[in-house]
């Protein structure tokens, strides 16, 4: 059971990002080596827009927390102020629409994250 199973019996997000959270819940189950364990990430409200309207979800990677909100607009990626989670979401922007699906995004985001993890400088 990875950390996206204990969101989904009590769904408060809105059912439009219910398949977000199922495509996260199974993809993450086959990461590679280094990359954040499922049991790591979180899944909260978004940071600036209406609470049924995106995501908000990240993980701690060392010292650095990475994240990403998903919402209609697209996918912001970036390290994440625990004091103010939107502040800086600026590292990697896609927008939704072009025949790119929510799926499509959670997969950036992953992409991203699981890049991130590669780098040298996130582990000291």
């Amino acid at each position: 059971m990875n950390t996206f199973d204990h969101y989904l019996p009590d769904w408060e997000f809105g059912e439009d990002w219910r398949p977000v959270v199922e495509h996260l819940a199974a993809r993450v189950t086959s990461w590679p080596s280094g990359a954040p364990e499922p049991e790591d990430f979180c899944v909260d409200f978004p940071a600036d827009v209406q609470w049924t309207e995106g995501l908000l979800v990240w993980t701690r990677l060392g010292s650095i927390c990475l994240g990403g909100q998903i919402d209609r607009t697209g996918l912001r990626c970036g390290t994440l102020n625990p004091h103010n989670p939107g502040d800086h979401l600026d590292c990697r922007f896609i927008l939704l629409g072009e025949g790119r699906s929510l799926s499509d995004l959670v997969d950036a985001l992953l992409d991203w994250v699981t890049a991130q993890a590669g780098r040298a400088d996130i582990h000291g």
